[in-house]
């Protein structure tokens, strides 16, 4: 949706809306999880100190990297678009900043992450170009970009020497397959709507509620079987953390999550 934002509210309107949607809950979120990690810490995998928490205007922890890294790359390519409004020549731009990472490289390792990652944002800016999500999707689609995912994953499983081509592929396939299976569940699970339209919030909260189940799991009833926590912690991850989300709307605590309640009742992230 890059391209349609941009146009629509102009690059400096853009990075202040991702001030809200995404610098806010990062930093909101970041205190709260680090809180948690830094009081628990006898009960956790890693161990986080005050320093940690507080690092986070130049170090995010655990999954909040992304956000990070992900409001740079709308900095990067607001700037990049302001100069040259081409989408296939900035994906072109895109792969040669991907192609030569490892040429370029900066101390602040985040600059690093954002050149290599910026590729799939740009990739989603070509999708919508070209209208890839009005393609009319078959069930044959499925069956071949399942096989392909197989394929790739053997493939990169047993080279040991992994390229960056080789990881882009596998990459590019298993967003590919995702992409054909959502289009063939549309419209038949109305709680993967519910769940998109709170993605948001599940991914800042979902650490919480994972880890605390599997904290209470080992240290209230002694159950270590990792099988048990990979299954049961995942789906209490995500759903324990929609059901929490779903309840912060319904009553109206919306700064949890955004400065401005307006994207949240539209369900945007």
């Amino acid at each position: 949706f890059f391209v349609k934002s941009f146009t629509k509210r102009g690059g400096k309107n853009l990075l202040i809306s991702k001030l809200d949607s995404i610098v806010y809950p990062y930093i909101l979120w970041s205190f709260i999880q680090g809180g948690f990690s830094y009081s628990l810490q006898a009960f956790t995998n890693f161990k986080t100190t005050i320093v940690d928490v507080l690092s986070l205007l130049w170090l995010p922890q655990d999954q909040f990297w992304f956000l990070y890294v992900l409001f740079l790359v709308f900095v990067l390519y607001v700037v990049l678009y302001s100069f040259l409004p081409k989408v296939f020549a900035l994906f072109v731009l895109s792969f040669l900043m991907y192609a030569f990472k490892e040429d370029v490289y900066f101390i602040w390792a985040l600059i690093n992450t954002t050149f290599n990652f910026g590729i799939y944002f740009c990739a989603g800016m070509l999708f919508s170009r070209y209208k890839g999500n009005d393609v009319k999707i078959s069930y044959r689609w499925v069956v071949l970009v399942i096989i392909a995912f197989t394929l790739s994953q053997f493939y990169s499983y047993v080279q040991f020497n992994k390229t960056n081509y080789v990881q882009l592929m596998v990459a590019f396939i298993g967003i590919g397959m995702v992409v054909v299976i959502s289009k063939v569940l549309d419209g038949r699970f109305n709680i993967l709507k519910v769940a998109g339209r709170s993605s948001l919030e599940i991914y800042l909260v979902h650490v919480i509620f994972g880890s605390g189940f599997r904290i209470v799991m080992q240290h209230a009833f002694n159950i270590e079987n990792s099988i048990f926590h990979l299954i049961l912690g995942t789906l209490v991850g995500i759903f324990v953390s929609l059901v929490f989300a779903e309840g912060v709307k319904k009553i109206g605590f919306y700064f949890l999550f955004s400065i401005h309640n307006r994207g949240l009742k539209q369900g945007k992230v």
